[in-house]
């Protein structure tokens, strides 16, 4: 004979069932000092998701922590301070915090994805390029009080990477940031795509960043970009 179905116990009196877990995510904002949008990313069904962060025209991915939260200081390109987040199941937030100093700083950023890289180095107050007193990944402050930022997870799935400089806040101490490019075995013999963005007046600008990088004999070289915020000018590099 079949065993007859199992019975369910009905809920004992006073020990309600144990509710979901809320998946509900939320982005909160702060204008932060230096004009920077501090960012609080909460979504607990998540973890350790990849996710895309937006800001007038800077793009990053970061990977979610174990709890399914990210916590990070991006630099405002705009006083409007809009930032979007795109998850991995196409869900989207949307949030806004005013960043009313971001109309005092000047930022020049270089962003790109997946095996392509690029890389700022700022020579400011008139030193030479190569300088131990340049700004770059290695020495990301000035005495000037220049800075650079890295964002961006390089360990995920296709990555989204960018590198923020921001000009010293005293007008006259000079700075120009270049883009440099390593030949290295990923990127010698093809094309690199990037794009640039600078605060602006009228809004950040935004441009596209496209460059033939030589052969794999140059392996070890670095190609220079200059003068991006104009025309682009390649020279020789080290």
């Amino acid at each position: 004979m079949p065993a007859p179905p199992a019975e369910i116990a009905p809920p004992v009196a006073g020990n309600p069932a144990p509710a979901l877990a809320d998946c509900t995510p939320a982005l909160d904002l702060s204008a932060a000092p230096r004009a920077m949008i501090a960012v609080t990313l909460t979504a607990p069904c998540a973890a350790g998701d990849r996710v895309v962060l937006r800001h007038a025209g800077l793009t990053v991915a970061e990977r979610l922590d174990a709890q399914g939260k990210l916590v990070l200081d991006l630099p405002a390109f705009d006083p409007a301070g809009e930032v979007s987040v795109l998850f991995a199941d196409a869900t989207q937030l949307h949030s806004a915090v005013a960043v009313p100093d971001a109309a005092q700083v000047h930022r020049f950023a270089v962003q790109w994805m997946a095996e392509d890289s690029f890389q700022i180095r700022a020579v400011e107050s008139g030193e030479a390029y190569g300088d131990a007193s340049n700004v770059w990944a290695e020495a990301p402050v000035s005495a000037h009080g220049g800075y650079l930022m890295a964002l961006g997870d390089p360990g995920l799935d296709l990555p989204m990477m960018a590198q923020v400089y921001t000009w010293p806040a005293d007008p006259a101490i000079s700075a120009d940031p270049v883009v440099e490019a390593a030949v290295t075995d990923l990127t010698c013999g093809r094309e690199l795509l990037g794009e640039t963005i600078e605060t602006a007046p009228a809004g950040p600008v935004v441009r596209d960043l496209t460059l033939a990088m030589p052969g794999c004999d140059a392996l070890g070289d670095i190609l220079v970009l200059n003068n991006l915020a104009g025309d682009v000018t390649l020279t020789a590099g080290n």
